[in-house]
């Protein structure tokens, strides 16, 4: 089934037949459907598969997030792929035949703003406390600049995402977390 927003001239998205058609960058491209293949993949075809589905369910819990915040200049459909992209290449690594996240390198924001400087975290029973440095001098940076917390464990079973706990101005953040949470992964 296709879709066309502008008529029998415009383009259109899905699939009429053998012919795609699907919006890159702004431009409607028409092109060929692919076909499977009938070769069984290479290793390395097979690894990629694997790792791009890794990629997609590891992002899907984010989608929300990546819509709101994620490359704020571009569309919905552009933001996803790039989401997915940025963690296929930076976040998901492949050591000794094995899968990982390098949870250090995910992010799902991006701009201009510099992120905390000084951050330091400390937890206590069920709570936990953050304090920064006020670096509302710097470059774009705003002491009204909202902070947001994203909290998720390693399975990415509990997602969990705290809007406005504090503005950078504040210097420090306490937020109860919930039982889910492993004080190790903090």
């Amino acid at each position: 089934m296709a879709i066309s927003k502008n008529g029998i001239l415009g383009g259109f998205s899905g699939k009429i037949g053998n012919v795609v058609g699907v919006q890159l960058n702004g431009e409607q491209i028409l092109r060929a459907a692919p076909r499977p293949s009938k070769k069984p993949p290479t290793e390395k075809q097979r690894i990629q598969r694997l790792k791009f589905s890794l990629a997609i369910e590891f992002t899907k819990p984010f989608m929300g997030i990546v819509e709101r915040f994620f490359m704020d200049n571009a569309t919905v459909g552009e933001r996803k792929t790039k989401i997915i992209s940025y963690v296929l290449n930076h976040v998901i690594q492949i050591q000794e035949q094995e899968f990982t996240i390098e949870w250090s390198k995910f992010l799902l924001s991006c701009g201009t703003l510099s992120g905390f400087h000084q951050l330091q975290t400390q937890f206590s029973g069920d709570e936990l406390t953050l304090q920064w440095q006020d670096n509302s001098h710097q470059g774009f940076v705003q002491a009204e600049d909202e902070v947001y917390l994203l909290l998720a464990d390693e399975s990415l079973v509990h997602v969990l995402f705290i809007e406005k706990i504090a503005r950078r101005s504040d210097r420090q953040a306490k937020i109860t977390i919930p039982q889910w949470t492993e004080t190790e992964a903090i």
